[in-house]
C-alpha cells in the first residue's frame, strides 16, 4: 500500500511539472523522510502508467478540422453540430464537416465558449463575457465581473449562463440579461471555495434536468449540483486508468446524452468516458496520442455522439467516433 501512495505522490508532483517531492509519515519515533525515487525509476513508472490496454479503447480518430487559429483555447458545439472554437482574439465557427463559416474578432483573448439553442455564443474572456449573435455580430460585452476574476469555463442553459471562475474558485450563475443570480460553492471547501490548484476549472450542464457538473480538481472529483446543492460526487484519486491523478484533474469534461461523462487529463494525458456513476466505460485517446505536456484539451460532444477534442499543438479539432 505504501508503494501505491509513493507512486501517486510522484505523479501528482510530476503532473505539476516537478520530478521530486518530499513526504513524511507519522511513526512512533517521529516523522521519517522518504527518499525520492531515482529519475529513471520515476520515468519508468510514468511510462508504464501511460500504457493503455487496447481492449479499453472504444473510439478512433475520424478527422481533424483546422481552426486557423494560432492558439486554440476553447471549444463548443452549437445547433446543426456547428463547431465553435476560440483563441487569439477570435471566435471561429465551422460546420459539422469542418468548413469555416465565419470569424468574429473579440475584445480580448478568450478562454472558453458556450452556444445557446438560437446560436448565440457566450465567450468567456478573462474577466467578462462577450456575447456574439447567430450572424457573428458582437451584441454585448458584460461588465467586468470582478478584479480577481479568471473565467475558465462557461455553459448556457434555458434561463441561465454558468461561469467557472478560477480566480475566486466558484461557479457564477447569471441570467441572460447578465444579472448575477447566485453562486455555487462547496459546503466544505476552504473559505467556501472549490479547491482548484491551477486554472483548469470546468463545468458541464445536463440539459435534461438543468443539473450542473463541476470539476473539483484539487480533490480529483466530478460533482453534480442542483439549485446550488451538491447531489453526488465521484472520482478516484489514483494514477491508474480508472482514476484521476496529479494536482488538478480532470481538466475538462463534456456530457453525453446517456449521462456518461467524457474527461480530459493533463500530466498523464488521456481522454476517457466514465459512466454516470463514475465507473470507467472506455478510453477515447491515450497519452501516446498527444504531446506529453498537453493541457488545453477542451471537449465537446455533438448530436451524432462524436467526441470533439481541441488540439492546441495543431490548432485543430480532433473528431473521435465509435470503433
Amino acid at each position: 500500500m505504501k508503494g501505491l501512495w509513493i507512486v501517486v505522490l510522484i505523479l501528482s508532483i510530476g503532473a505539476c511539472a516537478f520530478l521530486g517531492w518530499k513526504i513524511s509519515e507519522k511513526q512512533k519515533g517521529g516523522p521519517k523522510k522518504l527518499k525520492a525515487l531515482p529519475r529513471t525509476e520515476v520515468s519508468s513508472v510514468i511510462e508504464e502508467l501511460q500504457k493503455v490496454d487496447p481492449k479499453l479503447i472504444v473510439r478512433s480518430e475520424a478527422a481533424r478540422y483546422s481552426t486557423g487559429l494560432r492558439e486554440l483555447r476553447g471549444l463548443a458545439v452549437g445547433p446543426e453540430d456547428r463547431i465553435y472554437a476560440v483563441g487569439d482574439k477570435t471566435l471561429v465557427v465551422l460546420d459539422a464537416q469542418g468548413k469555416t463559416l465565419r470569424k468574429t474578432e473579440l475584445d480580448a483573448v478568450p478562454n472558453c465558449v458556450a452556444v445557446d439553442v438560437d446560436s448565440t455564443a457566450y465567450v468567456g474572456l478573462r474577466d467578462r463575457v462577450q456575447v456574439v449573435d447567430a450572424a457573428g455580430a458582437k451584441k454585448a460585452a458584460w461588465d467586468v465581473i470582478d478584479k480577481d476574476a479568471w473565467l475558465t469555463s462557461i455553459q448556457v442553459g434555458r434561463d441561465a449562463v454558468y461561469v467557472g471562475d478560477y480566480g475566486r474558485r466558484t461557479v457564477l450563475a447569471f441570467d441572460k440579461a447578465r444579472k448575477l443570480q447566485g453562486k455555487i460553492t462547496p459546503a466544505d471547501g476552504p473559505n467556501g471555495r472549490f479547491e482548484i490548484p491551477s486554472p483548469f476549472f470546468d463545468v458541464a450542464l445536463d440539459p435534461s434536468n438543468g443539473e450542473l457538473l463541476v470539476t473539483h480538481t484539487g480533490r480529483r472529483l466530478i460533482e453534480r449540483y442542483r439549485d446550488g446543492k451538491l447531489l453526488t460526487a465521484w472520482g478516484k484519486s489514483i494514477p491508474q486508468i480508472e482514476g484521476f491523478s496529479g494536482c488538478c484533474n480532470p481538466t475538462h469534461i463534456a456530457l453525453r446524452k446517456d449521462g456518461s461523462v467524457v474527461t480530459a487529463e493533463k500530466g498523464l494525458v488521456r481522454i476517457k468516458i466514465h459512466k454516470a456513476d463514475g465507473s470507467l466505460e472506455g478510453v477515447v485517446a491515450a497519452s501516446k496520442d498527444f504531446r506529453k505536456d498537453a493541457k488545453e484539451l477542451d471537449l465537446a460532444v455533438d448530436s451524432q455522439d462524436r467526441i470533439l477534442v481541441s488540439d492546441p499543438d495543431s490548432s485543430s479539432v480532433r473528431v473521435y467516433v465509435a470503433k
